[in-house]
Protein backbone atom coordinates (compact mmCIF):
# COMPACT_ATOMS: atom_id res chain seq x y z
CA UNK A 1 0.00 0.00 0.00
CA UNK A 2 1.52 3.36 -0.85
CA UNK A 3 1.17 6.06 1.29
CA UNK A 4 0.69 9.70 -0.09
CA UNK A 5 1.85 12.91 1.09
CA UNK A 6 -1.90 13.92 1.95
CA UNK A 7 -1.72 11.27 4.90
CA UNK A 8 1.07 13.83 6.23
CA UNK A 9 -1.09 17.28 5.73
CA UNK A 10 -0.99 19.70 8.91
CA UNK A 11 -3.75 21.45 10.43
CA UNK A 12 -6.87 18.79 9.63
CA UNK A 13 -7.32 17.93 12.76
CA UNK A 14 -8.13 19.76 16.32
CA UNK A 15 -5.71 20.54 18.66
CA UNK A 16 -6.31 20.62 22.48
CA UNK A 17 -4.50 22.98 24.87
CA UNK A 18 -3.63 21.06 27.80
CA UNK A 19 -2.35 21.57 31.26
CA UNK A 20 -0.93 24.63 32.13
CA UNK A 21 -1.40 25.65 28.63
CA UNK A 22 -5.26 25.42 28.28
CA UNK A 23 -5.59 27.41 31.31
CA UNK A 24 -3.12 30.06 30.20
CA UNK A 25 -5.27 30.00 26.91
CA UNK A 26 -8.41 30.06 29.03
CA UNK A 27 -7.20 33.58 30.38
CA UNK A 28 -5.88 34.92 27.36
CA UNK A 29 -9.32 33.75 25.50
CA UNK A 30 -12.33 34.50 27.35
CA UNK A 31 -15.18 32.60 24.82
CA UNK A 32 -18.09 35.65 23.98
CA UNK A 33 -16.26 37.84 26.62
CA UNK A 34 -15.09 40.52 24.01
CA UNK A 35 -14.92 43.10 27.56
CA UNK A 36 -11.56 41.06 28.85
CA UNK A 37 -10.53 39.03 26.23
CA UNK A 38 -7.13 39.23 24.23
CA UNK A 39 -8.14 37.37 21.28
CA UNK A 40 -11.71 37.05 19.18
CA UNK A 41 -11.15 33.38 18.43
CA UNK A 42 -9.06 30.40 20.27
CA UNK A 43 -7.61 30.01 16.61
CA UNK A 44 -5.98 33.48 16.79
CA UNK A 45 -4.60 32.70 20.01
CA UNK A 46 -2.64 29.60 18.08
CA UNK A 47 -1.84 31.31 15.36
CA UNK A 48 -0.20 34.32 17.06
CA UNK A 49 1.40 32.16 19.71
CA UNK A 50 2.64 30.23 16.92
CA UNK A 51 4.22 33.41 15.40
CA UNK A 52 5.71 35.01 18.84
CA UNK A 53 6.87 31.61 19.77
CA UNK A 54 9.55 31.19 16.27
CA UNK A 55 9.90 35.04 16.24
CA UNK A 56 11.80 34.42 19.94
CA UNK A 57 12.68 31.00 20.06
CA UNK A 58 10.75 30.44 22.76
CA UNK A 59 9.49 26.74 23.17
CA UNK A 60 7.45 24.30 25.37
CA UNK A 61 6.62 21.12 26.73
CA UNK A 62 3.35 20.00 26.99
CA UNK A 63 2.11 20.12 29.95
CA UNK A 64 -0.33 17.14 31.53
CA UNK A 65 -1.65 18.58 34.65
CA UNK A 66 -5.35 17.66 35.15
CA UNK A 67 -7.10 21.35 33.66
CA UNK A 68 -10.07 21.12 31.12
CA UNK A 69 -8.36 21.04 27.73
CA UNK A 70 -9.30 24.04 25.29
CA UNK A 71 -10.06 22.41 21.79
CA UNK A 72 -9.73 24.42 18.47
CA UNK A 73 -12.47 22.33 16.05
CA UNK A 74 -10.84 20.96 12.65
CA UNK A 75 -12.87 23.61 10.55
CA UNK A 76 -11.15 26.64 12.35
CA UNK A 77 -8.31 24.83 11.67
CA UNK A 78 -8.61 24.15 8.18
CA UNK A 79 -9.81 27.79 8.21
CA UNK A 80 -6.72 28.86 9.16
CA UNK A 81 -4.69 26.01 7.33
CA UNK A 82 -3.15 28.82 4.51
CA UNK A 83 -1.42 30.78 7.41
CA UNK A 84 -0.54 28.25 9.53
CA UNK A 85 1.09 26.02 6.57
CA UNK A 86 3.04 29.14 5.80
CA UNK A 87 4.35 29.36 9.70
CA UNK A 88 5.04 25.84 9.51
CA UNK A 89 7.31 26.04 6.66
CA UNK A 90 9.25 29.03 7.84
CA UNK A 91 9.91 27.05 11.10
CA UNK A 92 11.03 24.25 9.02
CA UNK A 93 13.69 26.19 7.32
CA UNK A 94 14.63 28.43 10.12
CA UNK A 95 14.98 24.46 11.98
CA UNK A 96 18.82 24.40 12.16
CA UNK A 97 18.65 21.43 14.71
CA UNK A 98 18.09 18.79 12.52
CA UNK A 99 21.71 19.72 10.91
CA UNK A 100 20.29 19.66 7.36
CA UNK A 101 21.65 22.13 4.79
CA UNK A 102 20.24 25.25 4.37
CA UNK A 103 18.79 24.19 0.61
CA UNK A 104 17.57 20.86 2.07
CA UNK A 105 15.80 22.50 5.05
CA UNK A 106 13.99 24.72 2.39
CA UNK A 107 13.23 21.78 -0.06
CA UNK A 108 11.83 20.42 2.90
CA UNK A 109 9.46 23.49 4.26
CA UNK A 110 7.50 23.03 0.77
CA UNK A 111 8.01 19.53 0.02
CA UNK A 112 6.40 18.79 3.29
CA UNK A 113 6.34 15.15 5.69
CA UNK A 114 6.44 12.39 3.42
CA UNK A 115 7.59 9.96 6.65
CA UNK A 116 5.21 9.82 10.05
CA UNK A 117 8.23 10.44 11.80
CA UNK A 118 8.90 13.39 9.76
CA UNK A 119 5.53 14.73 10.13
CA UNK A 120 5.20 14.08 14.37
CA UNK A 121 8.80 15.81 14.28
CA UNK A 122 7.35 19.19 12.52
CA UNK A 123 3.81 18.49 14.17
CA UNK A 124 5.60 18.50 17.36
CA UNK A 125 8.23 21.47 16.77
CA UNK A 126 5.28 23.66 15.66
CA UNK A 127 3.23 22.90 18.75
CA UNK A 128 6.12 23.34 20.98
CA UNK A 129 6.82 27.04 19.54
CA UNK A 130 2.49 27.63 20.50
CA UNK A 131 2.89 26.60 23.57
CA UNK A 132 6.01 28.72 24.03
CA UNK A 133 4.03 31.23 22.56
CA UNK A 134 1.56 31.07 24.94
CA UNK A 135 3.48 31.49 27.65
CA UNK A 136 5.18 34.43 26.33
CA UNK A 137 2.03 36.41 25.69
CA UNK A 138 0.32 35.16 29.39
CA UNK A 139 3.52 36.60 31.02
CA UNK A 140 3.11 39.53 29.04
CA UNK A 141 -0.53 40.36 29.21
CA UNK A 142 -1.59 38.78 31.95
CA UNK A 143 1.12 38.58 34.61
CA UNK A 144 2.80 41.62 34.23
CA UNK A 145 1.62 44.57 36.10
CA UNK A 146 1.69 48.36 34.74
CA UNK A 147 4.92 50.32 35.71
CA UNK A 148 5.06 53.83 36.77
CA UNK A 149 6.96 54.34 33.92
CA UNK A 150 4.08 53.12 31.54
CA UNK A 151 2.40 55.84 29.34
CA UNK A 152 -0.93 54.15 29.67
CA UNK A 153 -1.79 53.71 33.65
CA UNK A 154 -4.56 50.74 32.91
CA UNK A 155 -3.13 47.32 33.37
CA UNK A 156 -4.59 45.82 30.13
CA UNK A 157 -3.83 48.70 28.00
CA UNK A 158 -0.50 48.76 29.18
CA UNK A 159 0.53 45.37 28.53
CA UNK A 160 -1.10 45.57 25.02
CA UNK A 161 0.99 47.96 24.06
CA UNK A 162 4.02 46.55 25.72
CA UNK A 163 3.27 43.44 23.41
CA UNK A 164 3.21 45.71 20.36
CA UNK A 165 6.05 47.54 21.02
CA UNK A 166 7.53 44.46 21.91
CA UNK A 167 7.06 42.42 18.51
CA UNK A 168 4.80 44.57 16.23
CA UNK A 169 7.91 45.95 14.56
CA UNK A 170 9.36 42.53 14.67
CA UNK A 171 6.70 40.83 13.26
Amino acid sequence: MEISMADYEFFKREFEFRGRHARMAGELWIKDDYEHTYFKRLIDLYVIAAVVGLRIDRRAEEDLSPVPPKSIFPEQMLGAKENLDFIMQMMIMLDSRVGLSNEERVKRAFRGAETAEEFRYYQNMFNSYVRGGVEELYERLIVRKSEPGDEYQDNRTANLMEVVMRFGEKL
